[in-house]
């Protein structure tokens, strides 16, 4: 194991990824101590319940694609017909790639060629198409980090070079590291992801293809509370490019890691605090899971106001009213949310704004437990 954490056998610029192991080592410890805690969590009812919706969302809106998670849910249970052809196809190409994945195929070159082949459908450029190879690309490609146009972009990997790294990567996929805990699978996913977006086989959907690829591997071997990293990224984009970037430069993988670390450790605690939620009060719609995520999300006490502009820096634009009505006033009436005194602004045209919290009876505050999320 200890090899494993200092020396990768992956290649960037000709030089071996590393990391430091000591800079990980608390958040890791503490990390398999909080899934060992919660053992509701391996199994495949929590990946279920996050998979499908949560996490299409969370794969696209890390991409700058904010579809509402209720859109989401109407497009893969087939209740929309009239939609724009290429948000269908974002959305749809998701679902249809982790029915994919969730059939066990072992990831192999011909396996991640029928992947990309779904997760692309209807989305890539003419002159992606004619430049594409039997695998992979074989022109250049840049990787933008940002929609600053002052920031310049990195290259991708040179397109002759990508079928040895390809197969670096598919050998340190399939390796047997014989490992003890479910966390050093998530460790060794996020080492994939990242190799994926660094080698950049692909013009077009790299970001998406390198995360369900890490997601893939997790199902492979069945360890199912860390299928939420992408809700770990999507709420902190900037981070995570920026760590990125990092590795490309310096081969050390440690911030990356950590980064990874903290923030599913975050997502992990939200579905704690919502499963003690669910299980006290009556049964919650998809709409209603999102709205306790985003509150959660938002840390503490904060007014209808704030949610509605949060909510909208998240997804499609709606006005405050329609928010207020599809989004808080259920979770009031159900007594998940409660008032604590209105403020001096209106929501509408009668209904002054309020700040609120989630109801404490409602779950249990375990300081143990709770380490990384403010409540």
């Amino acid at each position: 194991m200890d090899k494993f954490y200092e020396t990768i056998p992956l290649s960037v610029n000709k030089a071996k990824l590393y990391v430091e192991n000591s800079k990980i080592q608390q958040e890791t410890k503490e990390l398999e101590e909080f899934i060992t805690d919660n053992k509701y969590m391996n199994s495949k009812e929590f990946l279920k319940n996050v998979l499908f919706t949560q996490e299409i969302k969370a794969n696209n809106t890390i991409e700058g694609y904010t579809d509402d998670v209720g859109l989401i849910y109407d497009i893969i249970k087939n209740k929309l017909k009239k939609i724009d052809k290429i948000k269908m196809a974002r959305i749809l190409n998701l679902y249809n790639g982790y029915k994919f994945i969730f059939k066990n195929k072992e990831i192999t070159k011909e396996n991640l060629k029928k992947l990309y082949s779904i997760l692309s459908k209807d989305l890539l450029l003419e002159y992606d198409i004619n430049n594409m190879g039997q695998y992979y690309r074989n022109k250049p490609v840049y990787i933008y980090y940002s929609a600053n146009l002052n920031i310049s972009p990195d290259m991708g990997i040179d397109s002759k070079y990508i079928d040895k790294y390809m197969n670096e990567y598919f050998e340190y996929v399939n390796s047997n590291n014989n490992f003890n805990t479910l966390t050093d699978y998530y460790i060794k996913s996020q080492i994939m992801h990242l190799q994926f977006v660094n080698i950049h086989p692909f013009f077009d959907i790299n970001g998406r293809t390198a995360r369900t690829v890490s997601m893939w591997y997790l199902l492979n071997n069945k360890v199912y509370p860390y299928i939420i990293f992408n809700r770990a990224i999507s709420l902190n984009k900037t981070k995570y490019y920026k760590e990125i970037r990092k590795v490309k430069q310096t081969c050390n993988i440690t911030y990356f890691l950590k980064f990874m670390l903290e923030n599913v450790r975050i997502e992990l605690e939200k579905e704690y605090i919502m499963e003690m939620i669910k299980s006290s009060s009556s049964s919650l719609t998809p709409i209603d899971y999102q709205t306790i995520y985003y509150i959660l999300s938002m840390n503490g006490i904060l007014t209808v106001r704030d949610f509605g502009y949060f909510y909208n820096l998240n997804n499609d634009k709606k006005n405050l009213k329609e928010i207020y009505e599809n989004m808080i006033i259920p979770l009031l009436d159900k007594n998940i949310i409660i008032s604590i005194r209105e403020t001096d602004k209106y929501i509408n045209d009668k209904d002054k704004n309020f700040i609120f919290k989630l109801n404490e009876n409602k779950y249990e505050l375990d300081t143990n437990k709770i380490k990384k999320l403010k409540l």
